[in-house]
């Protein structure tokens, strides 16, 4: 298998082909489904959760970011989730019903937070990006666009899975003002402050100029309807390989595995594709130090193929003060496979976060005194 397919199999799961020839064969494949795709009968509600409000974000550049909100609208802090490459906000299912009501979902003392998903652009039911604006600023963009449309006042926090903590630590390079005056807390689940790729090769092959790349995204948006059947032709192998890359554990529920084979098998092979230079050329390691003097969660997972744990040690490295999370047996989609030490994680920092607020009104009281 050449560099180039292994490097889209393993990031992107886009093609059923690369699936079937790393898992063997047809035969091979039936069996695990029936093993791997043995069910409770449980329905976990995916994609059925109410939303207290539904809107609209204008994006700088035209796209329109669908948004849902979750809990009061005077609630003293507001907390702004962004999800991974591939995905959409109902990746943070498990989130939305854990943090949600007092207590920050415990039923326990203390505040309901308000909650804010969105779609990234191109991604779910947010609209398609012009060509040549997949970027990670356009994504920073994006969230900033969030921010001031969700939360004109008032402190954030803001919590990123994946793609979604590199627009957060992208957001931050580009404004650290906003981060000083205005967030009150960071989470950075299975996440990278720089590319993603490894060997040198695959950073060539990946580079924003590479010759191999512009023709597989070529390809993509010149025949989309070709390699879209490519995907479906081999749905068993590619939901495999969804299993394989998404979770660690051996009873992740079939239900599971099956939303997530769904979300990325609805986003077009061209959206893919159009975004893999902005994950292989992210390099936000300086950003960090935007972060140092705030509350920071970093939580992975130790099996997490995509973003490995090497990442999340690099950026725990750079803040000291963070509080590092590390979920054994768990892979990168840490924030459905293991949800309640995600969730416990998160209350954490959201205390944290509050106590911050209180201190820097306590100081900014102090020097109006002064």
């Amino acid at each position: 298998m050449s560099t180039w397919g292994k490097i889209i199999g393993a990031a992107s799961i886009t093609t059923g082909v690369v699936a079937a020839a790393a898992l063997g064969g047809v035969t091979a494949q039936r069996r695990a489904i029936r093993k791997y795709r043995a069910s409770d009968g449980a329905d976990a509600g995916y994609d059925a959760l109410a939303a207290d409000r539904t809107y609209s974000v204008l994006a700088d550049d035209g796209v329109v970011l669908h948004i849902e909100e979750v809990g009061p609208e005077s609630a003293p802090l507001t907390v702004i989730f962004g999800h991974g490459w591939t995905l959409r906000s109902g990746s943070w299912h498990y989130q939305r019903i854990g943090l949600g009501g007092k207590g920050f979902g415990t039923g326990g003392d203390g505040p309901a937070i308000r909650m804010v998903f969105y779609d990234q652009r191109s991604h779910g039911r947010s609209s398609r990006a012009g060509e040549g604006h997949s970027t990670m600023k356009d994504l920073a963009g994006d969230l900033a666009a969030v921010i001031a449309t969700a939360a004109p006042t008032g402190p954030v926090v803001l919590i990123g899975h994946s793609m979604g903590g590199m627009a957060l630590l992208t957001l931050a390079g580009l404004r650290p003002d906003l981060f000083a005056e205005r967030v009150a807390g960071v989470g950075l689940v299975a996440t990278s402050s720089r590319e993603l790729s490894g060997p040198q090769v695959a950073r060539s092959l990946m580079s924003s100029n590479s010759v191999a790349l512009k023709l597989a995204g070529y390809a993509a948006s010149r025949y989309p309807k070709l390699v879209e059947r490519g995907r479906a032709s081999s749905r068993d192998a590619v939901w495999l390989l969804t299993r394989a890359l998404g979770f660690a554990q051996k009873d992740v529920p079939g239900e599971l595995v099956d939303y997530l084979d769904e979300m990325i098998s609805g986003t077009p092979v061209n959206v893919i594709a159009e975004f893999v230079p902005a994950l292989m050329s992210l390099d936000q390691t300086a950003s960090l130090t935007t972060l140092v003097d705030l509350p920071v969660v970093i939580i992975c997972g130790d099996a997490d193929l995509q973003t490995p744990l090497s990442r999340s040690l690099a950026i725990a490295d750079a803040l000291p003060n963070a509080e590092l999370v590390v979920i054994p047996g768990t892979g990168h989609m840490v924030i459905m496979e293991r949800p309640d030490e995600v969730n416990a994680a998160l209350r954490r920092l959201l205390v944290r976060a509050m106590d911050h607020v209180q201190t820097a009104t306590r100081n900014a009281s102090g020097r109006r005194s002064g």
